[in-house]
């Protein structure tokens, strides 16, 4: 993953590499050939001078920081704490100064490191997926909930997730439901290679289908029991409201959708009832202020269809499920 990481970064920043290198020759007491060595509190602490001298916000910078930092020793957030005064290892000091210079780029901490925790997994994600968001294992919570609540009675339920991305989503599902067979679907060919690398991760290469399809357009003949999805759903014009880190970073193609957004939600909302199992449900990630017209779109296009909404923490809505009782 460290090899990986490293050809994936971005370029030095020269200025700042000189400050570290020379941080770091202050506080060793070397001798000879052997390399300086620096604290994880002084990496720390340079860190943070060359983000706020830079005109980041502190907060912000001191939790982009400790993320890579936890992250790279792959430990929490008080052993970090605990353990500052440590040297930092020397593959981590090499690649430190780029790492910050990723930051002062307003590279997500995410890109830069290479990984995102989603539902206690890290995945693996760079700029050709979104980075997984917390509201979205809110979406997989309801998944498995209805799933321990109302099992399907046939032994081995079907999945698809529809726009993968990292793999997330059905990913994860898959890993704490092993008597699913999950497909998981996307129309970009560089997000399913981030997914094929996940599903590798997790050892789910057995468990988990990945295919190229634009929404439904690849299991035209096939039905599921359960249909899961967190789409593009941000409309065009809708960049002023975002972080720029997204804006400059996340691609594109699974942000933007047309007409307000809604435009991916009213394709599948008319072929839903053909790819629905009797029984079946679909559940879909989707904006904040989309609610009432979703609502609206898919119980025309399934009058006979139970369609909840549902709000995540903050009181926003934020997922709609849909239950078909017979096709």
């Amino acid at each position: 993953m460290v090899d990986e990481m490293k050809d994936r970064m971005p370029e030095l920043n020269e200025t700042g590499m000189g400050r570290f290198d020379r941080q770091v020759g202050r506080s060793s007491s070397y001798k000879g050939s052997a390399k300086p060595k620096i604290s994880l509190l002084e990496a720390r602490k340079w860190a943070m001078a060359e983000l706020t001298a830079a005109g980041l916000d502190e907060e912000e910078s001191l939790d982009n920081i400790d993320f890579l930092l936890t992250g790279a020793l792959q430990v929490n957030y008080g052993m970090l704490r605990a353990n500052l005064t440590r040297v930092m290892p020397e593959w981590l000091a090499e690649r430190w100064p780029n790492w910050v210079a990723g930051l002062l780029k307003g590279r997500p901490a995410q890109y830069v490191i290479g990984e995102a925790p989603f539902y206690g997994r890290d995945f693996l994600v760079d700029e050709r997926v979104l980075i997984p968001r917390p509201e979205t294992e809110l979406l997989v919570d309801w998944v498995l909930s209805d799933l321990k609540k109302q099992p399907f009675l046939v032994e081995r339920p079907r999945l698809l997730d529809v726009g993968t991305g990292s793999g997330a989503i059905a990913l994860t599902i898959a890993a704490e439901e092993s008597n699913l067979a999950v497909t998981a679907a996307d129309i970009s060919r560089d997000a399913l290679a981030v997914a094929w690398e996940n599903r590798k991760k997790f050892a789910l290469q057995n468990r988990v289908d990945l295919i190229e399809s634009d929404l439904f357009s690849a299991v035209a003949n096939q039905r599921f029991d359960i249909i899961v999805s967190n789409p593009p759903y941000i409309r065009r014009d809708g960049q002023d409201e975002m972080d720029d880190s997204v804006v400059a970073y996340e691609p594109d193609l699974a942000l933007y959708a047309d007409d307000q957004g809604l435009a991916l939600y009213k394709q599948m909302a008319k072929q839903l009832a053909d790819h629905l199992n009797e029984h079946g449900r679909a559940y879909f990630e989707i904006g904040y202020d989309q609610g009432p017209a979703l609502l609206k779109i898919f119980q025309d296009a399934l009058p006979q269809a139970q369609v909840d909404l549902k709000k995540d923490l903050a009181g926003l809505d934020r997922m709609i499920r849909v239950q078909v009782d017979a096709n």
